[in-house]
Parts: C-alpha cells; structure tokens; sequence
C-alpha cells in the first residue's frame, strides 16, 4: 500500500502541470451519441516485439515478452523504457495524427504503471509522467478524448505477451490479483481525475481469454462462460470505484471477443458503460485483401451488439491472413474507418506507428499494414471512399 500512496502523491504533484494549460473542460461526452476515429499507441508505454524490430532486438533480444526483457535487462530496464517513453510518441505525432482527422487515441498502459506488485517484472516508473504530457497536449491543443487502457493485469488476463506475460493466465478466479488490478484502477481513476477528466475513458482490461487453445483467440470460445462472469464481476467493481469518486467518467469494457450481447444483461441500463470490440484479419479467418473489405462491413454491423450499450471497436488492423496486397490498403482501410463509424460509435486503429519487419503473406511486411502513419504518408487515408465497399 505504501507504493500506492506515492504513486498517486506524485500523480497528484503533477497536476500542478496543469496550471500552465486551459482549465479543465466541464462538458462530459456520452458515449450513446459520441463518435471518433482515432488509433492506439502501441509500443510506448507497453512494449510487443513486433511492433518496432529494431528496438527489440537491440534492447530485449530473444525475450518472447516485456517481462522477460526487463527481468534480463536489470537495473538497465528503467533507463531503457524511460528512453522510449520520451521518444516513441512524441507532440510532432500527435500533430500529424490531428491534422488527419484523428479525435481518440487510446493508450496501453501496463498494470506496473499504476501499481508495485511484489515479484512482477514489470517496470513501475515515471509512465504516468509520459502520458500526463501526450495527453494534455492532445487535449488542450486539439480537443482529443483519450482512452486510458490498462492492457495488462497481475498474473496474466490471457496468455500473450501483453497480457502480462507469455503463457500467464493467473489473474482468474485470484483475489489477489484481483485486489492489485483495483490499485492500480484507483490510481488511474486518481490521475484522469487530476487533470482532465471530461476526456479520458477508462478501460480496465485488454482481451481477456482463459482458453489455452490459441486457435480459439479472437473468438467467442476465448473466454470461457466462468470466467466471463469473473470478469463481468470486475467491470461491476469497476464502475463501483468509478461512480464513487466521478460517475460521468466512462468505462469501456473489452468484450474477450464475446460481443455486447453476450454481457448486456449483466448490467442496468443506466451504467456509463461502452464496450470494445477487437475485429482482425491476420489470422484464423482466411481472410485475403482482395475481398477482406466484405468481412469488415459485417463484422461493422454484428460489432454493434443488441443496442443496449454502444460499442467502439478498439483495435483493428488491416492484414490478412492471405495474399496482402499494397493495392488493397486504400479500400480496407477506408471501408473500416467508414464501416465501424457508420454502424459503431467510431474506432482506434492498431496502430499509430508499427515499424515491425515481419514478412506477410503476399507483398510487403507487417509495417506496410499496421502502421496508420505511414498510411497517412502514402495519402491512403480517405474514410468517406469506404462508404462504396459498406453502404
């Protein structure tokens, strides 16, 4: 507990950051009548080996996960992510994301950020020092809502490397687990509420899946009915410790890939509640770019769920599983951008810069498909053309 106290005292001596900007606004959004386009921002305050090649390799090497990089790294692992923080996402990124029409960015952040874990890996540091800049410059300059995601939680919410660490799906049916993910929910609650609250979403868990087959993640058979009811619990606290301290802060809920229907139910209709909804292509579906435009127009329209909360789609990318093709790029981006705002409440691309060289199917690498600035480059970027391929 004594870390918590300074986590959110030092959170709390920040905001003294924010004399220096516009008072915070007053107007809430509502996420039944708001929409946004925007992107995440991977690979900056949690780290995934395939997102800039380089720098794993000359960082974290061989390690399959960020936990295994800072457990070889040492007392080097603060240095090294610190270095990253300040220079992966920096202003001249939000600057070019702004002036394309980007409104939303949603941020990964690790559980470490928020809370010390006794025997975790994870880098607990100045993060939230990093993302308190990004953010209120986002904010202030352009008027951005940012989703404040917590994209990793103790013991593991999945398997994946993101998750916490490869192969980790403690965090189920664990109360003490449990009891660290709402540290580390209060704390972040602690820090929207210092700066700028009107404009952060909180999101308190990233694809949870209990189910070991990885052929079944990113499908309704990825978390099992336990454990989503496990999981329903959480978001239930969730929202408890929210409406305690600021009820017109929003909760988003990352469905395990279970859709809003599945949880509706679950909750009254009066919570301040949206869901998120993870659509790829890269894998299990035999998608190819040729007709993958079909796909994302129907996972748009079964991405709104029975209408009883509103649904963003989160994460989105445009690879597929089969036969990539440069040529394809304009059409399946802008379908999605078109498709996901038309019969969804928006989407975040994943994600803003992806410098990662592996070798797809078909032409190019994974940064020719993952990386929505470099679209941006190419002038790919042109939402209202989708409505073609997604009437």
């Amino acid at each position: 507990m004594s870390h918590i106290t300074l986590t959110v005292s030092a959170i709390a001596a920040m905001a003294g950051l924010a004399l220096a900007f516009p008072a915070a606004s007053t107007s809430y959004i509502d996420w039944k009548t708001y929409k946004a386009t925007g992107v995440n921002l991977g690979g900056w305050l949690v780290q995934e080996s395939t997102i800039d090649t380089a720098w794993w390799t000359a960082n974290c090497g061989t390690a399959p996960d960020e936990w295994t990089c800072c457990a070889r790294l040492g007392a080097q692992c603060g240095p090294v992510l610190t270095r990253r923080y300040a220079t992966w996402i920096t202003t001249s990124d939000i600057d070019t994301l702004a002036a394309n029409n980007v409104t939303i960015l949603r941020i990964p952040t690790t559980y470490a950020a928020w809370v010390k874990v006794p025997g975790s890996q994870l880098y607990s540091g100045d993060q939230a020092s990093y993302l308190k800049n990004i953010a209120t410059y986002a904010i202030s300059k352009y008027n951005m809502h940012i989703i404040l995601d917590i994209h990793s939680l103790p013991g593991g919410v999945n398997g994946m490397p993101f998750g916490e660490r490869e192969g980790a799906f403690g965090w189920f049916q664990n109360a003490t687990a449990l009891s660290y993910s709402y540290q580390a929910v209060s704390a972040a609650i602690t820090f929207i509420q210092a700066g700028f609250p009107s404009h952060f979403t909180l999101e308190p868990i990233n694809e949870p899946v209990d189910n070991r087959d990885i052929t079944a993640f990113g499908s309704p058979y990825a978390l099992s009915d336990n454990n989503a009811t496990y999981v329903a619990n959480y978001i239930k606290g969730v929202l408890s410790h929210v409406q305690a301290v600021n009820p017109s802060i929003p909760v988003m809920f990352q469905d395990g890939f279970k859709g809003e229907a599945y949880f509706s139910p679950s909750f009254p209709a009066t919570a301040n509640l949206v869901f998120d909804i993870h659509n790829y292509y890269f894998a299990g579906r035999g998608a190819d770019s040729a007709t993958a435009e079909k796909l994302i127009c129907s996972d748009a329209k079964a991405s709104a769920g029975d209408g009883k909360f509103p649904t963003f789609v989160g994460e989105w990318s445009i690879q597929t599983e089969l036969d990539n093709l440069y040529a394809s790029r304009k059409k399946l981006l802008n379908t999605g951008l078109h498709a996901f705002s038309k019969y969804t409440h928006g989407s975040a691309y994943w994600t803003a810069k992806f410098t990662g060289t592996a070798v797809v199917a078909g032409q190019g690498t994974q940064a020719d498909y993952w990386n929505f600035e470099k679209f941006i480059s190419l002038g790919l970027v042109d939402a209202p053309s989708g409505a073609a391929y997604c009437p």
